[in-house]
């Protein structure tokens, strides 16, 4: 594969990893796959919430 295409799609396909375990978890587990639910759909969101409010540099 493309060096390029790895550095570039490689954390947002992480992301959608991390999103499709959460909610598949979230609908198929009970006990503590509802914990590894909320995990893993948390991350997605902390990463939005970080480059959100970071300051940019000029």
């Amino acid at each position: 594969m493309n060096s390029t295409f790895v550095r570039v799609w490689k954390y947002p396909v992480l992301l959608a990893i991390l999103t499709l375990f959460g909610l598949l978890a979230a609908l198929t587990g009970t006990g503590i796959w509802h914990v590894l639910a909320w995990l893993t759909l948390a991350i997605p969101v902390a990463v939005c919430l970080f480059f959100s409010f970071r300051r940019k540099r000029v």
